[in-house]
């Protein structure tokens, strides 16, 4: 009997703990197709924080990449650089765009050219292990947003 009364405290915590990745909502998420002969692209999204916690995103990772990393472009002296960024963390009730010339995400070494139309599944890697996934689509360019 006790050893049921331990297994039903621990599924109903378990149950209960709501993880970071049911607190971050990606919207706007696309990929940039690639253009003949180049196998590395990026990607933007909207990334929104709904919990009253700072929620950390300490990597990403795309099953048709060789190589993903959140990277953000700087502009110094007129020239536009690129480098990789360690963590994101997003504060509480903050939103974040992943942005052409800002940060992104970098696929490199895709396993296949990416085309317009296409949609691949881009996991953001989180501070305690959780990961969430979500669908880019891809295209050439970004499509307008569609309002009501």
């Amino acid at each position: 009997m006790t050893l049921r009364a331990l297994f039903v405290i621990a599924l109903t915590l378990a149950s209960s703990a709501s993880g970071a990745s049911d607190n971050l909502i990606i919207s706007d998420a696309w990929v940039r197709a690639t253009p003949p002969g180049k196998m590395m692209t990026a990607g933007y999204a909207s990334i929104e924080n709904v919990s009253k916690d700072v929620i950390t995103i300490t990597g990403v990772s795309a099953e048709v990449a060789g190589h993903t990393s959140l990277h953000e472009t700087r502009i110094k002296r007129d020239r536009s650089t690129m480098r990789p960024v360690a963590q994101l963390s997003i504060k509480a009730g903050e939103r974040v765009s992943l942005k052409p010339g800002g940060l992104h995400i970098m696929l490199m070494k895709l396993s296949e050219p990416l085309t317009d139309g296409q949609s691949i599944d881009i996991c953001l890697e989180l501070e305690n292990n959780d990961s969430l996934c979500s669908a880019f689509s891809v295209a050439r360019h970004r499509k307008a947003a569609h309002h009501h």
